[in-house]
């Protein structure tokens, strides 16, 4: 607390996602701003769903798998660090599409610009997908239906307290460095 009486902080911009779910007939149903992400995924049945992903209306892929992360820099180091996208620094402007257990290795990660409009559809599928929003509220998703990401206005302001660094987070709670032993002894 004594930190923000004095002001000695830094209140850091980062960006954030606009979400969307159209339904068939192209009306909005559902709209969320999302910090950290926002997942397109199978739910609780065990199959491998097909979700076409596109940008700025130009087929990306199709990826068979068990969902799509789609991150802001602050969100790569949550779900989508965990399946498999790699960790950008929180302020840069990118969205991250990152498949959920892919079913062939050459689908992969993909970084875009933030200036990109994501949109996800799902082929027929023998039940409803789910959206979810950093992982807290979202909604079911049905074939015919899209989901469209897009960077969402203004920012939100994250205050960092001195020495607590993007990399020292890092080092912190994912043990980056090396071993954690031989860390705490210096």
């Amino acid at each position: 607390m004594r930190h923000l009486n004095e002001s000695d902080y830094v209140a850091e911009p980062r960006m954030a996602l606009r979400a969307k779910v159209l339904d068939v007939r192209g009306i909005e149903r559902e709209r969320w701003i999302a910090l950290n992400d926002v997942v397109l995924h199978k739910g609780g049945f065990a199959r491998v769903v097909s979700i076409r992903v596109s940008a700025n209306g130009e087929a990306v892929a199709s990826y068979a798998a068990d969902g799509v992360v789609l991150s802001t820099p602050t969100g790569s180091t949550a779900y989508s660090l965990s399946a498999g996208g790699p960790v950008v620094f929180p302020t840069l402007e990118t969205i991250v599409v990152t498949p959920v257990s892919a079913h062939t290795l050459a689908i992969r990660t993909v970084i875009l610009p933030s200036s990109a409009e994501v949109t996800l559809t799902a082929d027929d599928q023998p039940a409803e997908l789910l959206v979810t929003v950093d992982g807290q509220v979202g909604t079911t998703f049905s074939g015919g239906e899209t989901l469209s990401i897009r960077r969402a206005e203004g920012d939100v302001l994250i205050i960092r307290f001195p020495g607590a660094t993007f990399f020292s987070t890092l080092r912190q709670k994912l043990g980056w460095g090396g071993l954690a032993e031989r860390d705490a002894e210096r």
